[in-house]
């Protein structure tokens, strides 16, 4: 068996990244609307994908859409009006020569695993700036651990292009706070 790590590094050791840009922001906060000091449940969600361009054989391009949320009343659900709501997409670019003879599921264990990790300490920041300016003290939003998966079967090594590249977001620590 091998892993989504093992399947990543296939493209990991090859390439150098370029940039890191966010392409979108937004924030929603109703913090104003609560009379009293509650408790917040907090969430961090996230979805990756990777594209290649036939005009830029030589670039992998990773965009990284994620969503913050501090939620009432302990509920970690969009559905419950999050207080404050921070959603960013960020697009990292990597240089890696030949891009296209590389495996799909290979480029997109990357994307999920180093396009994230590159991404992080930029949607860190993003989060601790907005939400200070919303009125939630100190968030710190933790660092990024990947997960190691055993990839079941030879079958999610040669999955389609299209199979992963409308992935679901995927939910990742959200953690129970207490703000003043």
């Amino acid at each position: 068996m091998t892993t989504n790590i093992e399947r990543a590094s296939l493209v990991s050791q090859h390439v150098q990244i370029e940039s890191v840009i966010l392409t979108d922001t937004r924030m929603k906060a109703t913090l104003h609307t609560i009379a009293k000091p509650t408790e917040l449940r907090l969430g961090n969600w996230l979805r990756c994908s990777h594209k290649l361009r036939a005009s830029d054989p030589d670039r992998v391009f990773v965009q990284i859409d994620l969503k913050f949320e501090a939620n009432p009343g302990g509920e970690a659900d969009v559905e419950c009006g999050a207080l404050v709501e921070l959603t960013a997409i960020f697009l990292a670019t990597y240089r890696l020569e030949g891009a296209h003879a590389y495996p799909h599921d290979a480029l997109q264990h990357f994307a999920e695993l180093n396009g994230t990790y590159n991404v992080w300490p930029y949607w860190r920041e993003l989060v601790q700036s907005f939400a200070g300016r919303a009125g939630l003290p100190d968030i710190v939003v933790p660092v990024f651990k990947p997960r190691v998966r055993e990839l079941a079967s030879q079958e999610e090594l040669a999955l389609p292009a299209e199979a992963t590249a409308g992935a679901e977001i995927e939910k990742l620590a959200p953690a129970t706070d207490s703000s003043a």
